[in-house]
């Protein structure tokens, strides 16, 4: 006789779980090494030719020095040698920025227009709607940028970066016919890729590319494949570029509860500070839309714009990283740092809102550091060995800005903290990111960003499919006190005589065995008598396929057969029987509950 021994069959169900799961895991682990390695790979590209442009536009033609943090340039001994440009005349700087931005418009135009504009914004667009990034997004965004930026354009690499990894990311999953929720989770890690490389700072990276879709969520579904896709981006560009942070800190711990208010202080100063960047940003925006030319030549509109500024005050052009270098070793006054805080967000507006291809990362960054440099050195200076360090709220103005202006208090403190090596001011740099982002939560930088994973169009599906599987048609449905079941032979007037004793407006109907092979709607029986054919038709004429539900099948299953059937009752057949019936469930019930399930999903 045969048996099944219950326990072996466990365990080797069991081992074959663990084995599908390796190789799932297997499977992901390598695309996502893959990932990482071409988004390193694209990042060198990128500082490469981003510093040769800036040195051959701004260094040899304008004669004009832009600094940068002690780690940051990386191709500085190749470069440097290519003086066949080196004319040095300044007046051109009310030009280059304005050359930069034709060609980056140009380009976009030509090949990619989903490359226009700060990156971010683009991939958290295409991730909420589920569409590919072109596979021509990684060079035209790296070309259109480099020219943005290399020529005095006043925007951050991170925007480049992080769509160009995206779309590393949506190419991967396209060659390999991936579906729609793996193309998200690998243009997460793409992007995590891509600014985990460009700024050292995986794990911040990682942490970004999940919390800067919303407003207030946070995405975990691809997190994991982010920190793999940066870790390995992050190795391929240190390798290359060496393994020091992109600022130089001097460490410093945090030790004086005392300076918490002046923490807080700052997070307010950032705060109104972020507010008024978001409106003008948005203003600048504005103000473009409205110009009536090809979007292709506004680019080089904003670009004249920056020019001007550049020319009177070079320190705004291209990163301006290295003014927030000479912040944090305390070589700026503070009426200089508030001016390039004032010109920065007007020269970066200028720069973005235009049309031209750059980030509002970095910016952001520069932005904050500097009012924290503000209010750190004017405490110093009013009440000398009242702070511990000044150079920290530079650090804390970083983070607690982008916190506010991009809502992302988690990862902009991780970011912050690999950038610099700062670990030891992680609970100052946590506590103002979280006040600074409580009080600007309603304004965002990025206006694709959605409240939550509800509002998202691309989780609206899977979120909606999770909560039909976890609703049961026992918890909607009504009983029946009578509810006959129809033999197919009945004509219209005997059907009708049931359906006024029955509690339901759709009945089941049976064979002459008793197996139930339709069902009938009271709808369509006053059809058939209106047109006073009801003694002519029988109910095998009328009925429609049978669509029985079971007391534990799911919404999903239900809303199904709705759909197919098009009754507003369907009939439950009663445990254990396949021919009698316990009750229905109407349309109206089934809304009225899953509205319900939605209203406590949501808050």
């Amino acid at each position: 006789m045969f048996s099944i021994n219950s326990r072996k069959l466990r365990t080797n169900l069991h081992d074959l779980g663990q084995a599908v799961n390796m190789i799932i895991t297997g499977r992901w682990l390598f695309y996502c090494v893959i990932i990482g390695i071409l988004a390193g790979l694209f990042a060198l590209l990128f500082n490469f030719l981003f510093e040769l442009i800036q040195e051959v536009a701004i260094h040899q033609l304008a004669g004009t020095v832009i600094t940068h943090p002690d780690n940051e340039r990386i191709f500085e001994d190749f470069i440097l040698p290519l003086d066949f440009f080196a004319i040095e005349q300044p007046w051109l700087l009310f030009f280059l920025p304005a050359l930069g931005g034709l060609i980056s418009g140009l380009i976009v135009y030509k090949f990619a227009p989903q490359a226009r504009g700060h990156g971010n914004d683009a991939v958290i667009e295409a991730y909420h709607s589920s569409v590919d990034l072109k596979s021509n997004i990684p060079f035209t965004k790296l070309l259109a940028s480099v020219f943005t930026i290399g020529t005095g354009g006043s925007a951050g690499k991170e925007g480049p970066i992080a769509q160009i990894g995206a779309g590393i990311g949506s190419y991967v999953s396209k060659k390999l016919d991936m579906g729609v929720r793996e193309r998200r989770i690998f243009m997460m890690a793409g992007l995590a890729a891509g600014i985990g490389a460009i700024f050292k700072a995986p794990i911040g990276a990682a942490l970004f590319s999940s919390e800067v879709l919303y407003r207030s969520d946070f995405e975990s579904e691809g997190l994991v494949a982010g920190v793999i896709s940066s870790i390995i981006s992050y190795s391929v560009y240190a390798s290359v570029t060496g393994w020091e942070s992109i600022f130089s800190f001097q460490p410093v711990s945090f030790s004086n509860p005392y300076e918490l208010p002046l923490f807080i202080l700052l997070a307010v100063i950032v705060m109104v500070a972020g507010i008024l960047y978001t409106k003008i940003f948005n203003g600048i925006k504005t103000l473009f839309d409205k110009v009536s030319l090809p979007f292709y030549l506004k680019p080089m509109v904003g670009g004249l714009l920056v020019g001007i500024i550049g020319f009177f005050f070079p320190a705004v052009l291209g990163t301006s990283y290295g003014s927030l270098q000479a912040a944090l070793h305390g070589n700026l006054t503070i009426p200089f740092m508030l001016t390039l805080v004032v010109l920065k967000m007007v020269a970066t507006s200028f720069t973005i809102q235009s049309g031209g291809s750059g980030g509002v990362f970095g910016p952001s960054l520069v932005i904050g550091g500097l009012l924290g440099g503000v209010l750190g050195y004017t405490i110093e200076m009013i009440a000398p060995g009242t702070i511990t360090s000044p150079e920290a709220f530079v650090l804390v103005g970083m983070a607690s800005f982008f916190s506010a202006v991009a809502n992302v208090p988690v990862s902009s403190t991780i970011l912050i903290s690999e950038m610099s090596k700062s670990y030891g001011l992680i609970v100052p740099l946590i506590f103002a990111s979280a006040v600074a982002y409580l009080g600007a939560q309603s304004w965002s930088i990025y206006k694709q960003q959605l409240e939550n994973r509800f509002s998202s169009t691309s989780y609206r599906d899977d979120f909606l499919s999770e909560v039909m599987q976890h609703l049961k048609v026992r918890s909607a449905f009504q009983k029946a006190k009578y509810m006959p079941v129809i033999n197919h032979r009945w004509r219209a007037s005997q059907i009708l005589d049931e359906f006024s004793r029955a509690d339901s407006l759709i009945l089941p109907v049976d064979n002459d065995d008793g197996d139930i092979i339709g069902m009938i709607s009271l709808y369509d029986v006053r059809m058939l008598l209106q047109k006073e054919v009801g003694d002519v038709i029988i109910a095998a004429d009328i009925m429609v396929p049978p669509k029985l539900l079971k007391l534990n099948d799911s919404f999903s299953t239900a809303l199904d057969y709705f759909r197919e059937s098009g009754e507003p009752e369907l009939p439950i057949l009663r445990p254990g029987s396949e021919n009698q019936f316990i009750g229905v469930l109407s349309e109206r019930e089934f809304l009225l509950k899953y509205e319900q399930a939605m209203s406590r999903s949501r808050g």
